[in-house]
């Protein structure tokens, strides 16, 4: 990955402005790379170079494609087109990027489109004023298969409210299909940033959360109110830890509010309506509102032979154990986007059951639920 940073230029009309440059390397006509900085331009279709810039890499200016640039007022600019081997940094692979030479020096250095944004991802952070490269996060034969889960997820979602469900059961699965989504879109965006290394954080949930829609799913009328009423425990548990400890400025906060008498009634009269309910014979609370170990609940989906398989490897590096710490195979891009895609798909397909779909979204949601199957 290549990271610049931005630089503070004089401007004509607005004094001076934070511009993104790149500091790359081109490469001369004995072999030899020449270092220059560039200002990155995503306005222009063709990187450009001044004349003089052939001559410090020994181009042959006229050799090159004749064609006439125009600028935002029109004027035109004579220059020839050359492909020239580029690395973004040293010792970086190089590309070959088409590079307009004016026949001018007043024109200035651009790093434009061409050979670059559309081979490459091109991030602008103006928070920390600086510009990244890296390489694409997916690949051709993928997009349309991404495409189609994107199109399908949101066609599924767009119509909820036509789901024949009762109220109960399309809110408690809007809640778990809602927690999947959120889940899924931090792991695409770790792929994105080439963090994947980040990945059994976000499977491990993701798992979890199809495991528990599955299970929501096989007797929706007489789990829904579980899944339900078991967020009274939760809040009531949550709002005990931040009052039973002064542990910093959100807790104090929280117990000197004027609306916490209030609110903190109206939270207990809640856990104590629904607490017997999950509650054992020693009083002791479940710690979910299945009531059981995570591996049961697999067993439960007929999932237990996924369960073995992956979910240990997830909570050790989740939990840093040495020797997975250690590994930087545990979830490689692809194979990260396979997982999520595989238990968010699940959810969907059970959902798509009550819609109508068209072929390909079947097809694509289908075979994406599989996973490594």
């Amino acid at each position: 990955m290549a990271v610049y940073g931005w630089r503070r230029l004089p401007t004509k009309h607005f004094g001076k402005v934070w511009v993104p440059l790149a500091k790359i390397e081109l490469r001369d006509a004995t072999g030899q790379f020449q270092a220059m900085a560039l200002q990155i331009d995503s306005g222009a279709t063709v990187s450009l170079l001044r004349k003089s810039v052939a001559v410090l890499l020994g181009i042959d200016l006229e050799s090159g494609r004749h064609i006439d640039l125009s600028g935002v007022g029109g004027a035109r600019t004579s220059a020839y087109v050359h492909s020239i081997p580029t690395r973004l940094e040293r010792n970086s692979p190089s590309l070959t990027v088409p590079f307009a030479i004016a026949t001018v020096e007043t024109v200035p250095n651009l790093l434009g489109r061409l050979g670059i944004f559309d081979r490459l991802q091109v991030e602008f952070d103006a928070s920390v004023r600086e510009t990244r490269m890296t390489g694409p996060w997916i690949d051709e034969p993928n997009l349309k298969v991404w495409n189609v889960f994107l199109e399908t997820e949101q066609s599924i979602l767009g119509r909820w409210d036509q789901l024949d469900w009762p109220e109960r059961v399309r809110d408690a699965a809007r809640k778990l299909i809602k927690r999947a989504s959120q889940v899924f879109s931090a792991a695409v965006g770790m792929v994105k940033l080439h963090r994947s290394d980040i990945g059994p954080l976000l499977v491990r949930p993701l798992m979890e959360v199809s495991f528990q829609f599955e299970y929501l799913m096989q007797n929706p009328e007489a789990r829904v109110q579980e899944y339900l009423d078991y967020e009274h425990v939760a809040r009531y548990q949550r709002e005990q830890a931040y009052l039973s400890r002064q542990c910093g400025p959100v807790t104090r906060m929280v117990a000197e509010s004027p609306q916490r008498e209030r609110g903190q009634g109206r939270v207990k009269t809640e856990f104590d309506r629904v607490k017997k309910r999950f509650t054992n014979s020693k009083g002791k609370i479940a710690n979910s509102w299945y009531r059981m170990t995570v591996r049961d609940l697999a067993r439960a989906v007929n999932r237990e032979d996924e369960y073995r398989l992956w979910y240990a490897d997830f909570s050790c590096w989740a939990h840093g154990d040495p020797f997975m710490i250690d590994r930087n195979d545990s979830t490689p891009g692809t194979d990260l986007m396979v997982w999520c895609y595989t238990y968010y798909a699940r959810m969907l397909l059970i959902v798509s059951g009550r819609m109508i779909l068209s072929d390909e979204q079947y097809t694509v949601l289908k075979k994406l639920a599989q996973g490594f199957a």
